[in-house]
Order: C-alpha cells, then sequence, then structure tokens
C-alpha cells in the first residue's frame, strides 16, 4: 500500500497506518535526559522550523533548476520539432481512444474498472483505520495474516500546509 500523496494547502494533517512486508527501523524518541522537557520541546521545535525552511528552500532551487532543465531543450529547434510531432501523434491516439472508448462494451468495462478502484481505496482506508485502533489498543507493531505471513504495522505522517501567512 504505497501512499505518496501531495496534499493540497486546504487539507488538514493526516496521520496513516499502513502494512508492509519489510522489517522497519526502530521508532525515535526523544526524552530529556535533564529533566527539561519545556527546553526540549523548543529545541524540537526549533529543529522542525528549520527543517521546514530546508525543505522550502530546496524545492524552490530544484523548481529553479528545473526551469533551466527544460527551457535547454525548448531552445532546440530539433526538439520542439519532434516534440511537435509528438503532440499530432498524440491528438490522434486520444482521438482513437475516444472512439473506442465509447463502444457499450468497453465502457461498461471502463466502469467496472472505476468501482473496483474505489472500492480498493474504500478498503485501504477502512485497513489503515482499523491498523490504527489495533495498534493503539494493543501495542501491537505487527500481525500475522491467514496464510503465516508476519506484516509490520507502520505509522505514516504528512505535513500538511494549513494557511499561509
Amino acid at each position: 500500500m504505497d501512499q505518496d500523496e501531495t496534499k493540497t494547502e486546504d487539507e488538514s494533517n493526516v496521520i496513516d497506518a499502513e502494512v508492509v512486508d519489510n522489517t522497519v527501523e526502530p521508532e525515535v524518541t526523544i526524552e530529556p535526559q535533564d529533566g527539561d522537557q519545556a527546553a526540549t520541546f523548543l529545541n524540537l521545535e526549533e529543529l522542525i522550523k528549520n527543517h521546514i525552511e530546508s525543505v522550502a528552500k530546496l524545492r524552490l532551487e530544484i523548481k529553479t533548476q528545473r526551469e533551466m532543465f527544460d527551457d535547454s531543450f525548448n531552445n532546440d529547434p530539433v526538439y520542439r520539432e519532434n516534440d511537435e510531432k509528438v503532440k499530432e501523434a498524440t491528438k490522434a491516439k486520444l482521438s482513437v481512444k475516444k472512439q473506442i472508448s465509447s463502444q457499450p462494451s468497453v465502457a461498461l468495462i471502463a466502469q467496472k474498472l472505476k468501482d473496483l478502484r474505489f472500492d480498493l481505496n474504500e478498503t485501504n482506508q477502512t485497513l489503515s483505520e482499523l491498523l490504527k485502533d489495533f495498534r493503539e489498543q494493543t501495542g501491537a507493531t505487527q500481525i500475522e495474516t491467514r496464510d503465516g505471513k508476519m506484516m509490520e504495522i507502520v505509522s505514516t505522517m504528512k505535513l500538511v500546509k494549513l494557511n499561509s501567512k
């Protein structure tokens, strides 16, 4: 269950639980050694803020480099000419695909695929919630499947921008 989705600014923080069949490194916990939890929390918060800024700077640098990379191709006349040929071929392909997709038997299969994908998504979401509840109630980090396979329960967290200042 691979969920590398990018969330929009309006979505709230999401915590997913998922089953994977590889081993997971132990979770890192930060425990204050001198008992000063407030200072430890502030240090942790500062580290998080520094990393958030680093991520933003790296994304901006990647965007700049990607634009320079793309411009290298777009400034080449041979590349542009071939790109136009590809666009024309893609239009023709999409036209034929649309004609085939409009056939009743193919449209029925497409709807069945859409329904199956929806069911899979719903089942994965339910499984995620069930695994989260199971882990919270039992403290277990593994579960054995009916076929005897041991699966690790892993929590994933996503940082989502809630508002901008």
